[in-house]
């Protein structure tokens, strides 16, 4: 076999690859050493309205931050799909970001909505901003005070109580299911266009049970619901006699949650710029408070460990869909 002869002109452009390469890592440290020195898009994938307004709470305060401004353009639409395929299709140096939820990243795809992304691999999860878990209520004709009697009931009576929830898919729908499966129990599900109709159901009795946001503990305080559990990892200090369902033997957590994202493949350093941003933002004490105020709760999950959770939800809602069988438009 011959030996391989390199001509001059190869050996030149082998000598020049470390210098090049370093070339590269240089201006690459540099851009994210320089980040950012322009303003920063968030993708909104959602209209203006109370969940806009917390996440431009969070997203000022990321700004202040990083010491540049965010500015919010909101594409609303397709449960979320058009702000969220935007963003997945957004060039990757960090200048564009946006919110995230459940719904629009793990609902959406599990539940078949047509989307064109992979939540998982074509996004890259930078920090958690809030979430906000459920009350599980019934009405006082019912009789039921307590999740245990609930829960006897329904044994007792299989497929014949009633639960309502906000629609087919929602947060509201799914996590009820789940919360029937580790409870082993069989309801009957009714959706609504809404909150505001199945709470008016609720009340009269139309159905028995329904999961809501705690903001419906007015309604408990006017005698018009009975709050039986929260389904948050612990109590909520705005409802502070309310057990968690945990508490109460049965192994179920669930929440909608909202969260900030950019496109996968951004710069590490940038993606860690972000990171703490976002993080530091939403641990800000001013912006905790009003949350607080709100029933929502903060939680210090970034980067990886975000990641990985919209994955398991992912799986386990794929999971559970083969027993629903649900199908989003």
């Amino acid at each position: 076999m011959k030996a391989v002869q390199f001509k001059p002109r190869s050996l030149t452009l082998l000598a020049l690859l470390p210098a090049l390469l370093a070339t590269l890592l240089a201006a690459g440290n540099a851009f994210a050493q320089a980040f950012p020195d322009k303003p920063i898009t968030l993708i909104v994938p959602f209209p203006p309205g109370i969940v806009d307004s917390n996440a431009r709470l969070i997203a000022t305060k990321a700004g202040t931050i990083l010491g540049q401004t965010i500015v919010v353009k909101n594409l609303a639409g397709a449960g979320q799909r058009i702000g969220t395929e935007a963003l997945v299709k957004a060039p990757k140096d960090g200048y564009t970001i946006g919110v995230v939820t459940n719904a629009g990243v793990v609902a959406g795809p599990a539940l078949g909505a047509g989307v064109s992304y992979d939540p998982v691999k074509d996004l890259t999860y930078l920090s958690m901003g809030f979430e906000s878990h459920y009350l599980i209520n019934t009405q006082p004709a019912s009789g039921i005070t307590s999740l245990k009697q609930l829960v006897d009931r329904a044994r007792a009576n299989p497929d014949k109580l009633r639960f309502g929830s906000t629609g087919v898919g929602t947060g509201f729908h799914v996590s009820t299911e789940q919360f029937l499966r580790a409870a082993k129990i069989q309801l009957q599900h009714i959706p609504y266009k809404g909150e505001s109709p199945l709470l008016v159901d609720l009340t009269g009795g139309q159905v028995e049970m329904a999961f809501s946001s705690v903001s419906s503990r007015q309604m408990a305080e006017a005698g018009k619901l009975v709050m039986l559990a929260y389904t948050g990892e612990s109590r909520s200090p705005l409802i502070p006699n309310v057990p968690t369902v945990k508490e109460l033997g049965i192994p179920h957590v669930s929440s909608g949650w909202l969260g900030f994202a950019a496109p996968a493949g951004i710069p590490a350093a940038v993606r860690e710029k972000l990171i703490n941003a976002f993080a530091a933002a939403a641990r800000d004490p001013e912006i905790v408070a009003s949350f607080t105020k709100s029933g929502l709760e903060t939680r210090a999950v970034t980067g990886d460990a975000f990641n990985a959770r919209v994955k398991r939800e992912f799986e386990e809602l794929k999971e559970l869909n083969k027993e629903l069988k649900i199908v989003l438009e």
